[in-house]
C-alpha cells in the first residue's frame, strides 16, 4: 500500500494539530471500517473511569488489535472520527496521537457530543484502515 498526504497550500495547514487534510491510498486491496472503539476491555469491563488519557490509549489499543487481526498495523489507519464528551480533552488526545502516529497522520474529524452510549465513556474513536 502506498499512502501519501494531500495538503494543498490553498487549504488550512493542520500540521500543528497532528492531522492530515487528506490521505491518498494507492494499491490497497482491503479497506477496514471499524466501529467506534472505547475504553471497554475484552472482558467487557470499563477501564480508565474518569481518566481520559487512559480511555484514549485503550481505544487506540482496541483499534490496533482489530487492525492487527485483519493483517495490518496502526500505520494502515487513514481516517479517524473522534467523539468527545468534553472537547477540553483535545490536547490530551493530540499528545497521544503524536506518539502513535509520528509520521503520516490520519485524516480526522473531531466532534464534541452531549454523551456517548454509556455514561462512563469520555471518548469514542472510529477508524478506517487501508491494507
Amino acid at each position: 500500500m502506498d499512502k501519501r498526504v494531500v495538503s494543498p497550500v490553498s487549504v488550512w495547514d493542520p500540521g500543528a494539530q497532528l492531522l492530515s487534510q487528506c490521505v491518498a491510498v494507492e494499491n490497497a486491496s482491503t479497506t477496514l471500517y471499524l466501529s467506534g472503539q472505547t475504553a471497554i476491555t475484552a472482558d467487557g469491563e470499563f477501564a480508565g473511569i474518569g481518566d481520559v488519557e487512559a480511555q484514549i490509549r485503550l481505544a487506540f489499543e482496541n483499534i490496533r488489535l482489530i487492525v492487527d487481526a485483519a493483517g495490518g498495523t496502526l500505520e494502515n489507519v487513514v481516517k479517524l472520527t473522534v467523539y468527545f464528551v468534553d472537547i477540553a480533552h483535545l490536547d490530551t488526545y493530540t499528545a497521544v496521537l503524536g506518539e502513535l502516529f509520528p509520521e503520516t497522520r490520519p485524516a480526522q474529524t473531531v466532534v464534541e457530543v452531549v454523551r456517548l452510549a454509556m455514561p462512563e465513556l469520555l471518548i469514542e474513536i472510529d477508524a478506517v484502515a487501508a491494507l
